[in-house]
């Protein structure tokens, strides 16, 4: 009989020491979008258009009526001085350099970080036919190591690269896996503007996320999430000390209970 009283005594005091020693989770820690109501319409300021940085790997393509005046550029793999390759491991097109420029055949040396793809685009075309080499030139510019990463606590961290140049801060959080229930809903963006790094913190409980000019990630942009005050808490050293005492309290009610059986 006494066992069984035991028994139930401490599986009450274990009971009393876990819940002391975590924490209920409040919806409004969690939830994203919480301020936003159901059937509402937010307004899109703008339209969303990647900016060109250094490194960034451009897919370049003239055409034209006459086909043959397009070949030069027509280039392989990054930095191969072949025009002809069978190696497809290398992503192919123009490098930006460390200077911000791209280097064309028949143009030279451009100006290409801190412009659109559009942007550079009209520019390849304007100087082509100024020159009058193309007449007719339409270019198309694409950026094709768009990536990415993502860190802290989310279920799947690390870096990601996609295609297209179009994606929302909640999309490249769900290719990481998602927050898990301990990550900071207040995310932490770091990104390269001009040479300077910019950090930013966005509310993913709020719709304002949606007003803010990191809803869309730029190619390189770093995701942190960090930990929720209550992990930190509980694995400060006060709350371990906390938790032991709580823990020693449950033995010695248990041991009184035992004793007045």
């Amino acid at each position: 009989m006494k066992n069984q009283l035991l028994g139930s005594v401490l599986w009450v005091s274990a009971a009393i020491a876990f819940s002391a020693l975590t924490s209920c989770v409040s919806p409004k820690e969690v939830l994203y979008l919480q301020d936003a109501p159901a059937n509402s319409q937010e307004i899109i300021k703008g339209n969303y258009q990647t900016v060109i940085q250094k490194d960034d790997q451009l897919y370049i393509s003239v055409s034209s009526k006459q086909p043959e005046l397009t070949t030069p550029f027509q280039v392989a793999e990054i930095g191969s001085t072949s025009g002809n390759t069978n190696n497809n491991s290398k992503p192919r097109g123009y490098l930006v350099d460390a200077n911000g420029n791209i280097v064309l055949p028949v143009i030279g040396s451009m100006r290409a970080a801190g412009k659109t793809c559009t942007g550079l685009a009209n520019d390849i075309a304007a100087k082509l036919r100024d020159s009058e080499y193309i007449k007719d030139a339409s270019v198309n510019v694409q950026i094709v190591n768009f990536k990415f990463s993502v860190l802290g606590e989310v279920n799947a961290p690390g870096t990601y690269s996609i295609e297209g140049q179009r994606l929302t801060l909640l999309e490249a959080i769900s290719r990481a896996g998602d927050l898990n229930i301990d990550g900071n809903r207040e995310v932490t963006i770091i990104r390269e503007v001009n040479g300077q790094r910019q950090i930013a913190t966005v509310d993913l409980r709020s719709k304002e996320l949606f007003k803010s000019p990191y809803y869309y990630i730029q190619q390189n942009d770093t995701i942190y999430v960090s930990p929720s005050d209550r992990k930190v808490n509980t694995r400060s050293d006060a709350a371990q000390w906390y938790g032991w005492g709580i823990s020693g309290v449950s033995i010695i009610i248990a041991i009184i209970a035992l004793a007045a059986a």
